[in-house]
């Protein structure tokens, strides 16, 4: 049987830490030094008690004492009330993003067709530019995608594929709890995609993580308009959807 949605959100958290978290009548509240929506936005993961807006006043208290602009992240499987609250509060929902889940207990995903590095935690140097040059990081962003790497508190591993010069072309990273890996900071340099490294590369996680720690699935969160990605994905497996969430941001007005 596949794991429920709570489940795969937790192993989704472990895999990507917070440098700062607060706990708070059911929602996580997250802070990364503004990298990435994921780890600096408030989670709701169960039902509180509090009024919904007295949460949404505090959280954006604290996301502005930090210089922050307030960030909600709303799961799809958790109904409380929140998005209608945001909505009339000025906020606005984007990035809706899919969680998928893919059941390796009865076949393994394909097997890489290109030599893939694997590298534990942390990464090296050269991972870590890669990483950079891709997305185009500056040097303070690289800095605390150092600082959460350095975070995990799970298994993990870093693979990386080469072009024929020796240059890393595509990268990706697996984290696995509760016997599911999950994939994230899948990448390839724009100057090498549509040629195979990026499917190698998770293929090579996957397969690392099914070897070394018997996971009999893995799930990744990838934005719901990536149909590239996703494509790729449905290839390896990953043909259940989960659950989605989206995202709420920019008040036009005072959230007190």
């Amino acid at each position: 049987m596949p794991p429920n949605p709570e489940t795969i959100e937790e192993v989704c958290l472990n895999a990507w830490p917070a440098l700062q978290e607060v706990h708070y009548d059911g929602w996580l509240i997250r802070f990364a030094d503004g990298l990435t929506k994921r780890t600096n936005s408030a989670n709701a993961l169960r039902r509180g008690v509090l009024p919904i807006r007295e949460k949404i006043a505090h959280c954006a208290a604290l996301y502005r004492a930090q210089g922050r602009t307030p960030i909600y992240r709303v799961l799809s499987f958790l109904d409380d009330g929140l998005e209608p609250a945001l909505g009339d509060m000025g906020y606005r929902s984007i990035d809706e993003t899919l969680t998928l889940y893919a059941d390796y207990s009865a076949e393994p995903p394909p097997a890489p067709l290109l030599p893939v590095e694997l590298t534990p935690t942390p990464p090296g140097a050269e991972w870590l530019a890669a990483r950079r040059r891709f997305q185009g990081l500056d040097a303070a962003d690289g800095a605390t995608l150092e600082k959460i790497l350095g975070a995990l508190a799970i298994p993990a591993i870093f693979g990386a594929v080469r072009d024929e010069a020796g240059q890393i072309v595509s990268i990706a990273k697996g984290a696995v709890h509760n016997g599911i890996v999950c994939l994230n900071l899948v990448a390839t340099d724009p100057e090498a995609q549509r040629r195979g490294h990026s499917r190698a590369c998770v293929s090579g996680v996957l397969h690392w993580a099914i070897r070394e720690h018997g996971v009999r699935g893995a799930c990744l969160q990838v934005l719901a308009d990536n149909t590239p990605a996703i494509a790729l994905y449905r290839q390896l497996g990953f043909t259940r959807d989960a659950y989605r969430y989206r995202y709420w941001v920019n008040s036009q007005r005072r959230d007190l």
